[in-house]
């Protein structure tokens, strides 16, 4: 059986949403960067179409207050203004008709009663008898989508007869509205028609009533063209109507087939007023035509609120978070292929703020007396100077604004937000910093996830990546979060994006940079203030994290002496924490088990450890110090570069002790890679220690051995430079790669009878090892 009564949502726009088989990916608004929050401003009748990447939903409320709904207008007047609007709300959509009588306890039914309104009382009850048959009902036999019924034709008869009878030439309309729309539900299309064309279109009144009707001759209008006028007509005049008829707009249809139904310039302009919202790209050219043909026409300042969003979508969203805009745009030759390009965001940044100039110039073409929501309007002009760069202007408007003292709070926090913003921004080159006048701004929005990010991104992008880092490391406290890319990325793909401050300067800040960001935090780190304790949060409680941090930076420059200096300013409390990331990554207490200079991942164990430590990185690191210290000078090299060469094995991702050199590793890892990424997929050091331990070997069956750990190192280059092959091809313990494995080749030529034991055999490297000497 069909459903009884469907509800549908819309699609903005084509939007383009990435899906994957691995799990979440960022997406529409939660990367969209929007400053302007529409909610703030004065414009709650065009809310359901406010710019976003999600579906448009309708609005419980149609309208703000009691007030400005003109249907509670009309009653209001209807009683002389001597009952509340409360009371006519409650008697007019609360009430059933069972209850609509002389003893309802609500002033308005006393009102009509006590004045012997019979019209009105009867034509309430009517209205409200009708309203079970308000609803469209499927066949039963589901022979079609819609289905008659009898008693709701007797209805809309009823109606119709009552609606000649009345005297109130209101009541009059409204009758003829209640049988317009019985007919639309009992699939009376013809009926609709005429009873509009009865009762409405020669009338030159056009209240709401006019438009709820129209609402229903549109629905049943089957020429798109005529069906397009009478939409735009509906949804610029009845708000109540705006969501229902918003689809039967039609975008496929020439403008001017739909002007030609025009007869004023005011129709006119609501044809380019309901255009403009139905597209997602630029719409300035239909703007202006509505300003032009209508500059009264109620939904300018929206439009132009639209227009915004819209621009800081195409702007902000790739400047601060290089993502693609939220609401896809691209024309098929301006679509970003799958790599990543940098330059080709800024190009289109570059587009955009021109074209955001242009509608700057409209904005401040228009007269001041013709503007309705004229605080707004500032508003938004105020935020086309900050996007098109002009960063003097935007702060002297924001100050003449600020001067009139406009009782708005939450419009003055959205002029604060664009002034910290342009503030930050507008700062000489080599001077960047958290400015006195943006903290308290800051303090105020801690929630502002986007706000805090941003700023931080200006600082950034100018060279105080210090304070940057401060205020990314801060985000998770605000309540929201924020994804983003860097300059950096050449390709996408599922992890293409940060997330969090820490894994964004393990990956993008040199070792400077978080040593001067150690520096700062060591520094500041007592200070008191409000701003203080805020900004230092994170960090000043991670100290130990950077110091790890910086430690493993100059592990993956290979300077192991400057690496220990680091690790031994780290707390042993941090080394011994359940959640330290070695023990995570092994899960167990311990990691005697998993010595990374006696153990080879997926090897068996076949080397006797003679010597037990508590593993961490700090001891690992002194001891593969100190082992190389005697893999030069003792005379044991060759046992000594063996193991050097295992602990450099297990610091790559084939290894066990990867964690010496990443904080975290995924198979979705894309570029930007952390500075030793060759070395972390190749091995290049393993394979240079084992070279020397094959050099310094007295036995042929442990220069076989070093080979084979050479060929296996080899491997990883081969993979590395064809990561198109195949499996087979590639495979450290596979056959097929001696065809690429020049050392595999070598070990075969020279010791034929100890190459399948090495390559195939599970259990042969503790033999190997121990014919040493």
């Amino acid at each position: 059986m069909k459903r009884l009564l469907t509800f549908s949502l819309f699609l903005l726009s084509s939007i383009s949403i990435s899906v994957s088989a691995c799990g979440f990916y960022p997406y529409g608004e939660d990367i969209r960067f929007c400053f302007l929050k529409p909610e703030y401003f004065n414009m709650h009748g065009f809310s359901e179409f406010n710019y976003s990447a999600d579906l448009f939903y309708p609005n419980d409320e149609k309208y703000k207050t009691l007030e400005e709904n003109p249907n509670l207008v009309f009653w209001y007047n209807y009683c002389k203004g001597k009952v509340s609007f409360e009371d006519i709300s409650t008697c007019v959509y609360s009430i059933p008709y069972e209850s609509f009588n002389e003893k309802a306890f609500n002033k308005m039914v006393t009102y009509l009663y006590s004045n012997k309104d019979n019209e009105a009382i009867d034509y309430l009850k009517f209205a409200k008898k009708c309203e079970v048959f308000n609803v469209l009902y499927n066949d039963p036999w589901e022979r079609s989508e819609s289905y008659s019924i009898p008693e709701r034709k007797k209805m809309v008869h009823a109606a119709e007869k009552l609606s000649e009878l009345v005297k109130n030439i209101d009541l009059k309309r409204r009758y003829a509205f209640l049988a317009i729309r019985l007919a639309y539900y009992n699939d009376q299309a013809i009926d609709v028609i005429r009873l509009f064309e009865t009762n409405f279109t020669n009338n030159k009144e056009k209240d709401i009533v006019y438009y709820w009707s129209l609402y229903f001759r549109t629905i049943v209008e089957k020429d798109k063209a005529l069906k397009s006028f009478y939409a735009a007509q509906v949804f610029i005049n009845a708000p109540d109507k705006r969501f229902a008829v918003f689809y039967s707009f039609s975008n496929d249809i020439e403008m001017n087939d739909i002007l030609i139904h025009a007869k004023t310039n005011e129709e006119k302009a609501n044809v380019y007023a309901l255009a403009s919202i139905r597209k997602h790209d630029r719409t300035l050219e239909y703007i202006k035509k509505v300003y032009e043909l209508n500059a009264s026409n109620e939904a300018l300042s929206f439009l132009l609120l639209r227009e915004v969003n819209k621009i800081e979508d195409w702007i902000f969203t790739p400047y601060f978070s290089l993502y693609d805009p939220a609401v896809n745009t691209l024309s098929d030759n301006e679509k970003y292929s799958e790599e990543f390009s940098y330059s080709q965001i800024q190009a289109r940044i570059a587009k955009d703020r021109k074209y955001a100039a242009q509608v700057l110039a409209f904005a401040n073409a228009i007269k001041a007396k013709k503007i309705s929501n004229l605080l707004e309007w500032n508003v938004l002009k105020i935020q086309l100077l900050f996007i098109t760069e002009d960063y003097n202007s935007c702060l002297k408007e924001i100050a003449i604004i600020k001067k009139q003292n406009h009782k708005s709070p939450s419009l003055k926090n959205q002029l604060e937000i664009i002034e910290a913003l342009c503030l930050t921004a507008n700062q000489k080159q080599g001077e960047f910093k958290i400015l006195p006048e943006t903290k308290q701004i800051l303090l105020k929005n801690k929630s502002n996830a986007q706000f805090i990010f941003a700023l931080g991104r200006i600082l950034e992008y100018n060279g105080n990546k210090t304070d940057a880092a401060l205020l990314f490391s801060i985000l998770k406290d605000s309540g929201n979060y924020v994804t983003w890319k860097s300059k950096k990325n050449k390709s996408r793909s599922y992890r293409d994006y940060f997330y969090d401050y820490f894994q964004y300067i393990d990956v993008m800040y040199s070792v400077e940079d978080v040593k001067n960001l150690i520096s700062d935090v060591e520094t500041n780190v007592n200070l008191k203030d409000e701003f203080s304790l805020w900004k230092y949060k994170t960090c000043s409680t991670e100290l130990q994290r950077l110091y790890d941090l910086v430690g493993t930076q100059y592990i993956r420059k290979n300077d192991l002496k400057t690496a220990l200096y680091y690790f031994e300013k780290i707390d042993n409390a941090y080394w011994n924490e359940t959640d330290y990331l070695w023990k995570r990554a092994n899960n167990e207490d311990g990691f005697d088990d998993e010595n990374p200079f006696f153990t080879l991942k997926y090897t068996n164990d076949f080397i006797k450890q003679k010597e037990n430590f508590v593993l961490n990185k700090k001891t690992v690191t002194a001891k593969l110090i100190e082992y190389i210290s005697k893999a030069e000078k003792s005379s044991k090299k060759d046992y000594y570069n063996f193991l050097v060469a295992n602990c450099y094995y297990n610091m790559t991702i084939h290894g066990n002790a990867w964690m010496m050199r990443r904080f975290g590793v995924s198979a979705n890892d894309v570029e930007p890679y952390p500075e030793d990424d060759a070395e972390f997929k190749n091995g290049f050091l393993a394979k240079k220690y084992y070279e020397r331990a094959f050099q310094n070997a007295k036995t042929d069956k442990f220069k076989a051995l070093c080979l084979r750990m050479i060929g296996r190192c080899e491997s990883f280059e081969i993979r590395h430079k064809n990561p198109n092959i195949s499996y087979e091809d590639y495979n450290t313990y596979n056959d097929s790669i001696f065809n690429l494995n020049a050392t595999y080749k070598k070990l075969k030529k020279e010791y034929p009878k100890d190459y399948d034991n090495l390559v195939y055999g599970c259990s042969a490297f503790e033999d190997y090892f121990k014919a040493r000497r």
